[in-house]
């Protein structure tokens, strides 16, 4: 309640619309005024076509939808989001975190 922010672990992001009204809802009853940071971490990425299996709830496919699925969050009233990468060795790590940077980081603000 008198925190200055919230970074739920683990949390599906189905839930946190509820859980985010919830959290402002409680400050607001406090008489706490001050907005509170609120932070996500993103299912795991994977830009573009995998040729592999990357688990159920890893996102994947093309820059803009990557962008757009993650600009969701904002729409939430999610503050900032971590992003975490799907990968089998450092290489196809920095890979893809250099695809993420270049490809789909430019649409995120769109």
């Amino acid at each position: 309640v008198r925190g200055d922010g919230w970074l739920p672990q683990g949390d599906p992001r189905d839930r946190l619309p509820a859980q985010i009204a919830r959290l402002r809802a409680l400050r607001e009853a406090a008489g706490v005024e001050e907005p509170a940071e609120i932070g996500a971490i993103a299912e795991p990425l994977y830009v573009g076509d995998p040729p592999w299996r990357v688990g159920r709830r890893t996102l994947t496919g093309k820059p803009e939808q990557l962008a757009a699925s993650l600009r969701a969050y904002a729409a939430m009233g999610v503050d900032q989001i971590q992003v975490r990468f799907r990968s089998r060795s450092r290489t196809e790590l920095t890979d893809q975190m250099a695809a993420f940077a270049a490809d789909v980081a430019p649409h995120l603000n769109a």
